[in-house]
């Protein structure tokens, strides 16, 4: 943040009032000023900080807790099978019109532009990646910022083992990335086509809500509750968007309580024992749109909270039983652990991980997609 002055009084006010801005984040800074407060409401430590010396160190802490959360990057992984093998820098090497593709995009003057005139790097031989910049216009803003910076990647990788096959994931830290990053994989996959890499068929798999029963669904999110990494101790479900499925009937014992209820935002401390999650004759009538996990973590001495969000968005937002899925990564370390190059490579350890437990969701997708074909054909 670029500013002259470090506010205080109702110009901190703003900033502390933003829903981004949690309770516990305002109450670990109290505390670490000797402050404890027995309501923890904001009402109460909002206008204690206010009325306190804010240092350089905290605001900053602060703001980038906003940045954080606002530009926090969600991951969203594909995959598709090559038809012949290929080298990366020789299709990829081509400079995409970013800009001009985002005005095709849209029928008025976007309110965002792409910074300069990216293109892909090569980080090895078999992985390419095109890492870009956005400037978004906010008028509405308050005084903190009336333009915004946001950042998108798109992280390209051929596998070669029985078969050839390109791995995209995909980072976005806001809608206006994301819809670039939609951009550049249609470019990708244009290219593949073009140089008859891919088949004109092919198509790239995700993970998707209507990959799944709502039985199944639930069974691979509670997977992640399961001891999956030697730097992750699971402590709890805190969140849960449910939703339930018009079209099955409740199971008897729950019929009356959940009647009259279209939809619930669950939250707590232990959700996993909630009497309604931890019994799979009820999980029929259940959809989850989304889970919110809480870790204690502790990488290589370096102590703090992992929270993992996986997600179905677009099901969330409107219902589409195509919706990806969705991963973000939330890490609180110790305050003394705090820094963003100890965060960069526990994050990157961290989705790793997931990718191996998401690519094994994604071979038994592709061997259902595969035999329901052979069945067609057979019939």
């Amino acid at each position: 943040m670029n500013k002259e002055f470090l506010p205080q009084g109702d110009n901190i006010r703003q900033l502390l009032v933003k829903a981004n801005i949690s309770q516990s984040n305002i109450n670990l800074l109290l505390r670490e000023k000797g402050v404890y407060l027995g309501h923890s409401e904001k009402n109460n430590s909002v206008p204690l900080l206010m009325k306190s010396i804010i240092s350089p160190n905290d605001f900053e802490a602060l703001y980038s807790t906003q940045k954080t959360k606002e530009d926090s990057i969600k991951y969203r992984t594909a995959s598709i099978k090559c038809s012949s093998d290929f080298n990366v820098a020789d299709i990829f090497s081509e400079t995409l019109d970013l800009n001009q593709s985002v005005l095709e995009k849209h029928t008025y003057k976007p309110n965002y532009k792409i910074i300069g005139n990216p293109s892909f790097y090569f980080d090895d031989e078999n992985t390419a990646i095109l890492d870009y910049k956005i400037e978004r216009e906010n008028l509405l803003n308050d005084w903190s910022n009336n333009k915004t910076y946001h950042n998108g990647s798109v992280i390209l990788k051929k596998l070669s083992d029985k078969t050839v096959q390109v791995t995209i994931q995909q980072n976005s830290t806001s809608k206006e990335t994301f819809e670039v990053n939609n951009i550049i994989i249609n470019n990708v996959k244009k290219l593949l086509n073009q140089n008859s890499i891919i088949q004109n068929k092919e198509d790239f798999i995700t993970i998707k809500f209507n990959d799944f029963t709502n039985s199944n669904r639930i069974k691979f999110l509670y997977s992640f509750t399961t001891e999956f990494c030697i730097y992750l101790e699971f402590k709890s479900i805190t969140d849960i968007d449910l939703f339930l499925d018009p079209h099955v009937q409740s199971h008897q014992d729950v019929r009356t309580f959940l009647e009259e209820i279209d939809n619930l935002k669950l939250n707590g401390k232990g959700l996993q024992n909630h009497i309604l999650l931890n019994n799979d004759i009820y999980y029929p009538k259940l959809i989850f749109g989304s889970i919110k996990y809480k870790y204690k973590l502790n990488y290589r001495g370096k102590e703090g909270v992992a929270t993992l969000n996986l997600s179905f968005p677009e099901y969330i937002k409107s219902s589409q039983e195509n919706s990806e899925l969705q991963i973000s990564i939330d890490l609180l370390l110790h305050k003394e652990f705090r820094n963003t190059k100890t965060e960069n490579e526990i994050r990157k350890n961290y989705l790793t991980l997931l990718k191996k437990r998401k690519s094994k969701v994604i071979i038994n997708i592709r061997t259902r997609i595969l035999l329901s074909t052979q069945n067609k054909n057979n019939c």
